[in-house]
């Protein structure tokens, strides 16, 4: 027994050990027995010790703005900046490993994410098991409906992390655990295929659907109906089973949810009637990562200075990314009479100005001057490279290193629904009238005209795949697109733009430069298992090259 407990321990994907704790202790001090000290029978017959245990697997979720890093940092850069869209000013992270491939499986970035999703996984599962014996059934059928829906979420994330899709029947999926382990079972579980993946996270959906609740009759942060479907659509998009796909997107459109009025303050204004899904943050109890640091600290550019340090450079735009925004007048900057080079940042679509931070831009109450001699080139390693800082998800009213930074992470809203039905119906059958009015609402939110009428297929493809790209840009869904897509090896391999400012008397002068030549060996398409996990689990194999 002490060898097949020591050999659980080492697993990944551990078991869940609770602690019975004797007190010889009077009636009193028994009645008010620790939170943290609770046993197993406590937690799963008290309603608050359920809520409690759930409420942890929603508080460890990843998001961009607290991703696990390395064990010490939360959130240090964002996923998108090691794509065409972006560049990571802090050459002391992993990014540059992303942004070339030249890693091995010992030192994967991001490598706690593995270990992470499983052992939250593993949490939902005992949860699973132990709900049933809540005596309050409408609290306990609630409380399963969320654990279906989390297991789902972090099988979705397992999946486009260290899975990848493939035409036949190869085990390119990750491994699937559906119980508590016990020291008794075989541990040495391998991948189960892709299409398995995705049909345990559709049955878990399905599972949660009829127990959640709608937006508006639980508390916000809490799965719903609503968030169950987005989930299921970008899961089935990502699977490309097209018809099913839209099917699950046009289940939530028109419905409770609608576009906020304003795509910059969205992000900032918590529970909007976009958010369909989002990880909750409220300081001083829930922020990204410590005391008056976090995202606004992290993606501040050197020159905003705190008391005791500088912003830390963060991840900021390339001009490839801003090369995709549109003009005013709905055309691309290749074709539109309104672009002017010399002047190269006016008569974009408005969603540029709510993103992207450029020499002139006010930010933070102060007016950027990013060329050389200018106040916001410092010459240090973490000025941006790329001519450009990111403006969105900022509160700008706050100095950095002035408040700890709680803006929720915003996990599915409604523009994401749009443009995932928009894809699947035109993969599916075409660019039909459905397919236009998904894609114009979202432009006509951000102030540009309609799309034109008459386009084929592909030639929508491409634009449902660019408005993606700008709607959701630094929301970390162009790092998995483009390697759904299968495109990223097109992108990243050669030199990234950046733009060049030089003040010339009272003008500025704007270049296009390469500032970047990356790599995108084929097996960058997904991440490889850390090795110390694999060397716990040798049935679960290396795919793509790893």
């Amino acid at each position: 027994m002490k060898n097949k407990l020591k050999k659980l321990n080492r697993f990944g994907f551990g078991c869940i050990l609770f602690s019975v704790i004797l007190l010889s202790c009077d009636k009193d001090i028994l009645n008010q027995l620790p939170k943290d000290t609770l046993t197993k029978t406590f937690i799963w017959s008290d309603s608050q010790g359920a809520i409690q245990f759930v409420n942890g697997i929603y508080g460890n979720l990843h998001s961009g703005f607290d991703r696990n890093y390395e064990g010490w940092g939360k959130g240090i850069y964002l996923l998108d900046g090691t794509t065409d869209d972006g560049d990571v000013c802090m050459p002391w992270t992993s990014a540059e490993q992303l942004q070339s491939g030249e890693f091995l499986p010992s030192n994967a970035p991001w490598a706690e994410t593995w270990a992470d999703y499983y052992n939250l996984a593993r949490k939902t599962n005992v949860a699973l098991e132990n709900l049933k014996n809540l005596e309050d059934e409408s609290l306990k059928n609630r409380l399963i409906g969320e654990v279906y829906f989390l297991r789902a979420m972090i099988y979705h994330e397992l999946l486009r992390f260290y899975g990848m899709k493939s035409d036949g029947n190869e085990p390119t999926g990750v491994p699937i655990i559906d119980k508590p382990l016990t020291p008794d079972d075989d541990l040495q579980i391998p991948r189960s295929t892709y299409d398995e993946v995705v049909n345990f996270i559709i049955s878990d959906i399905d599972k949660a659907m009829p127990l959640l609740s709608k937006k508006g009759q639980v508390e916000e942060g809490k799965a719903t109906t609503g968030a169950a479907y987005a989930l299921k659509s970008r899961v089935l998009l990502y699977a490309e089973r097209w018809v099913d796909a839209a099917d699950a997107a046009n289940t939530i459109i028109n419905t409770e949810y609608t576009l906020f009025e304003d795509y910059r303050t969205l992000f900032l204004e918590k529970n909007n009637n976009e958010v369909i899904f989002a990880k909750k943050f409220q300081s001083p109890d829930k922020v990204h990562f410590g005391v008056n640091n976090g995202f606004d600290v992290i993606n501040s550019p050197r020159s905003f200075k705190g008391p005791n340090d500088a912003g830390w450079g963060g991840c900021v735009p390339t001009q490839n990314f801003v090369d995709s925004y549109d003009m005013i007048d709905g055309e691309p900057q290749t074709t539109s009479p309104l672009f002017d080079p010399s002047n190269p940042y006016e008569n974009l679509d408005p969603r540029f100005e709510a993103t992207v931070v450029h020499n002139g831009s006010v930010f933070r109450g102060h007016t950027m001057e990013m060329y050389p001699g200018g106040a916001d080139v410092t010459f240090e390693p973490e000025d941006s490279k790329t001519g450009y800082q990111l403006r969105k998800f900022h509160e700008e009213q706050f100095p950095v290193y002035s408040k700890s930074s709680d803006q929720d992470w915003i996990y599915f809203r409604y523009a994401e629904v749009l443009l995932n039905y928009a894809e699947a119906k035109n993969e599916a059958s075409g660019p039909d009238g459905s397919v236009y009015n998904a894609i114009n609402t979202i432009r006509q939110r951000a102030g540009i005209p309609d799309l034109s009428g008459g386009l084929s297929k592909d030639a929508m493809r491409e634009k449902i795949r660019n408005e993606r790209r700008v709607e959701l840009v630094f929301e970390d869904h162009r790092f998995f697109d483009i390697r759904r897509w299968r495109i990223a090896e097109n992108l990243l391999n050669g030199p990234l733009i950046g733009m060049k400012i030089e003040k010339v008397g009272d003008t500025f002068e704007y270049t296009r430069y390469e500032f970047e030549t990356r790599s995108f060996p084929a097996k960058l398409y997904v991440f490889p298992i850390p090795q110390s996990e694999i060397e716990k689990n040798p049935a679960a194999k290396q795919i793509a090259g790893w």
